[in-house]
């Protein structure tokens, strides 16, 4: 992945300390796996991110109920943007892709964005 947040502003966005699989002693957070969980309301958000390996996994729950569930591989930068009172992940994918940018919002309120063009 060429381009990424850091640490603190990832732990900023989900307003929760990560779990790493490995010790992050022994490795850097860059080539862990990071876990996020955070809770708006009654939305539940799961996210894991392996930024070395361009990976991101996320799963919504509303309540006891499983909104979304995705698996995204070959991303190819992470941003955050803020503004408007909007605070969004944005993970881009290569041009050749076709895949469109995938946002993930959860302030003033939890939303999903994604798609692919033709």
């Amino acid at each position: 992945m060429d381009n990424f947040p850091e640490q603190y502003e990832l732990l900023g966005f989900f307003e929760s300390e990560p779990e790493f699989t490995d010790n992050i002693d022994e490795v850097p957070w860059f080539y862990n796996r990071m876990t996020y969980r955070t809770t708006r309301d009654s939305d539940v958000i799961y996210c894991v991110i392996e930024l070395a390996s361009g990976m991101l996994n996320l799963v919504w729950e509303k309540g006891s109920t499983l909104v979304s569930s995705l698996n995204l591989e070959g991303i190819t930068s992470l941003a955050l943007i803020s503004k408007n009172g909007e605070e969004k992940l944005i993970a881009k994918f290569g041009d050749s892709s076709g895949l469109l940018d995938f946002e993930l919002q959860l302030k003033p309120s939890v939303h999903v964005k994604w798609g692919n063009v033709r």
